[in-house]
């Protein structure tokens, strides 16, 4: 799966950058895959797949601000990008639908002129993405995809939000990319 968002994004999404996050100080150590842009989306789709096979199909389920929802409509809300803000900039309503977003403003470690140096990495130069407090969330089918689709648009720009849209995403931006 991830070798396959890593297709579809162009490589921006990158799963192979474990080392380059360690030096960053974000990773854990150690080189090697990391899958944390997309695990917490992939086990929201397996949640949501045994409440189906449970025969619930009225749900909406979050993991650490990965959603997905089944029938129904579900008011979600998409945080402020405003450091240290714990306010709801926009609420969408998802049916049948999967949203996660990426940004800066949770997990960075210094700033360069106005800019935060995040977690997501460019898989190009293996450095933080630099831009002003922002964040892009992705709606989706399914989670896994949402979560892999904002990495990858966090590290490439809104510029290239066609890129998501040509796979049928919706794609949103909030702060100054």
């Amino acid at each position: 799966l991830s070798d396959q968002f890593h297709d579809d994004t162009r490589g921006a999404y990158d799963h192979h950058l474990l080392a380059q996050l360690t030096t960053a100080g974000f990773g854990p150590g150690g080189q090697g895959t990391d899958l944390s842009s997309i695990g917490k989306g992939f086990a929201v789709d397996r949640v949501a797949e045994c409440l189906q096979q449970l025969g619930i199909r009225r749900f909406a389920f979050s993991l650490a601000g990965e959603v997905r929802t089944g029938e129904g409509t579900w008011p979600v809300g998409i945080s402020s990008p405003t450091p240290g803000s714990s306010a709801i900039c926009q609420t969408l309503q998802l049916t049948r639908q999967s949203m996660a977003t990426s940004g800066n403003t949770r997990q960075w470690n210094h700033q360069q002129d106005g800019k935060l140096a995040s977690h997501l990495l460019d898989p190009q130069t293996g450095e933080p993405v630099l831009r002003p407090p922002c964040s892009v969330t992705v709606i989706a089918p399914d989670a896994a995809t949402a979560s892999a689709w904002a990495t990858a648009l966090f590290v490439l720009g809104p510029e290239k939000s066609t890129l998501a849209h040509s796979q049928g995403l919706q794609v949103i931006w909030h702060g100054t990319p």
